[in-house]
């Protein structure tokens, strides 16, 4: 049995051969299998092979596809990659709005901008008001108050010390003594 150098057959080698040998036969040479099976120091089957893999490569790269650019991918794969990519994530994120870009991006690769997840919270904010506003603490509160920044908005953020409830994270308009009072008066009027 012949000895055969494959490592020299190199790729552009492969892909000359195969490109010749997918010639049909009538129009291919007399002997070309053997003759390019010299040249390169490969056996006839290496070369079958490779044009095999060449003419499946080609179907599936020339195979007729739908129209127009691929729908967006719905779903959401939770595999181990995933749970270990979250796991490396959350504890660089503080809870800011670029914050939650970057995890965004990190975590599920999407790209969002700052603008967008900032009004996406917004709107969460805005459907959350109703249910919200019904809730009641049957025990009277100890009440911690801050005032926080959402999007460059004032957030008087008021929290019951026991429960941890959050009773109040609304944007407002300014952040003077007169606006937060008419937050602790809603507040109060509220049952809280």
């Amino acid at each position: 049995m012949a000895e055969y150098r494959i490592p020299e057959f190199t790729l552009e080698q492969r892909l000359a051969a195969a490109l010749q040998m997918l010639v049909p036969r009538p129009d291919r040479e007399w002997g070309l299998v053997a003759k390019l099976a010299r040249r390169h120091c490969v056996s006839r089957t290496i070369l079958y092979e490779t044009r095999d893999r060449v003419r499946d490569a080609l179907t599936a790269a020339l195979r007729p596809r739908a129209a127009g650019r691929p729908a967006p991918e719905t779903t959401l794969t939770v595999d181990q990659s995933f749970i270990d990519r979250t796991i490396a994530t959350l504890p660089l994120l503080k809870g800011s709005v670029r914050d939650i870009r970057l995890g965004l991006d990190l975590i599920l690769g999407v790209t969002r901008s700052v603008g967008y997840v900032s009004e996406t919270l917004q709107a969460a904010g805005v459907q959350a008001t109703a249910p919200n506003r019904g809730v009641t603490v049957p025990l009277p509160v100890l009440g911690e108050a801050d005032e926080i920044f959402q999007g460059r908005q004032p957030c008087l953020t008021v929290v019951d010390g026991r429960s941890f409830l959050v009773l109040n994270l609304t944007p407002a308009a300014s952040r003077d003594k007169t606006t937060w009072g008419l937050t602790y008066l809603d507040l109060v009027e509220r049952g809280v």
